[in-house]
């Protein structure tokens, strides 16, 4: 994702929010990105926390910026049309003085992904279309998602928007008000030296939830509208979604490390062992991961519930392990 960002933009202008172990790989991966640009959180608190936290931070430090919010785990194509959607996000927002969320067209009918539906366009900006937004569908069950990805009115929500920070935060306010009030709290103190004693008090206690959830299922067209644009997108957050990335052909096998097989299919095989021989034999649709400390195997059409082992990891007090 940074990479489409070089060609357009500074990368002094980018701060991730991450937490503390993730900090050594961002400097080592964009050592162009400001040390003290890295917005770093005390614990995972979801997605509503992440979102609220930068918000708040950067409103504090710029007095109510433009900010475009992106996902690092997916992966763009069409990396022209994504620069000018975003330019377009940024003119819009100053323009209507409205949250801009930025959507793509279905390709297949989408049960993990939620969805945004749309009125009348608004205008056409060299062939980006500005919809009015009429609300957000989560994460549908497959009757619905196929009737959604049949219909011009509905974009797949990938969670790319340009909003500005004060903006953002009336939302928190007014939907989320447990959690900005932590937010105003942790603003507040940002810059001084009460910073870190303030932020590792108040940040853990932000209800844990996602900003779909507290945010984004509550705006209306009165809120938000929608540029439509043709990204390429691909979310490969997801041991499944990184493969179907990687493979040449849908149905081709990814080998990471030493690995021989017979008659594997459609499988993803990833060990960061350099001496440990993977042999497989016979499977189909499977994901195996195998690190130092663990090994992971699941069907291909589950790991999605990946979470759900790191949830039970976390319950079982073994997060060493994660």
């Amino acid at each position: 994702m940074i990479n489409r960002l070089r060609s357009e933009f500074s990368l002094t202008n980018v701060f991730p929010v991450t937490t503390r172990d993730n900090v050594a790989w961002i400097v080592k991966l964009v050592p162009e990105i400001p040390l003290e640009n890295i917005i770093i959180e005390p614990q995972v608190r979801d997605t509503a926390a992440a979102v609220g936290l930068a918000a708040a931070v950067l409103d504090k430090k710029f007095n109510n910026p433009n900010v475009l919010a992106l996902w690092s785990d997916h992966t763009v194509r069409n990396e022209q049309e994504f620069i000018n959607a975003i330019k377009l996000a940024d003119q819009t927002v100053s323009e209507l003085g409205k949250l801009v969320e930025i959507g793509v067209r279905p390709t297949f009918p989408s049960v993990a992904l939620g969805y945004l539906k749309v009125g009348k366009m608004i205008k056409n900006v060299d062939g980006l279309a500005i919809f009015e937004f009429v609300n957000q569908v989560e994460k549908p069950n497959f009757k619905d998602a196929k009737k959604f990805s049949e219909s011009w009115e509905y974009l797949w929500h990938i969670g790319y928007a340009v909003w500005s920070a004060k903006k953002m935060l009336d939302q928190y306010k007014k939907h989320f008000i447990k959690g900005w009030r932590k937010l105003m709290i942790i603003q507040q103190s940002w810059g001084t030296n009460k910073q870190e004693i303030i932020l590792q008090k108040e940040y853990p206690n932000i209800p844990k939830t996602s900003v779909d959830f507290a945010i984004n299922s509550k705006l209306t067209s009165e809120d938000q509208v929608v540029i439509s644009a043709d990204l390429g997108w691909r979310d490969v957050g997801t041991w499944d979604e990184l493969k179907d990335e990687m493979a040449q052909i849908p149905s081709a096998n990814v080998f990471q490390g030493e690995v021989i097989d017979i008659d594997l299919k459609d499988c993803f095989i990833y060990s960061t062992k350099s001496k440990k021989l993977v042999a497989a034999i016979g499977l189909e649709g499977i994901i195996a991961i195998d690190t130092d400390d663990a090994l992971l195997i699941c069907s291909k059409n589950r790991t999605q519930d990946v979470k759900k082992i790191i949830e039970m990891i976390k319950n079982r007090d073994m997060e060493d392990y994660l």
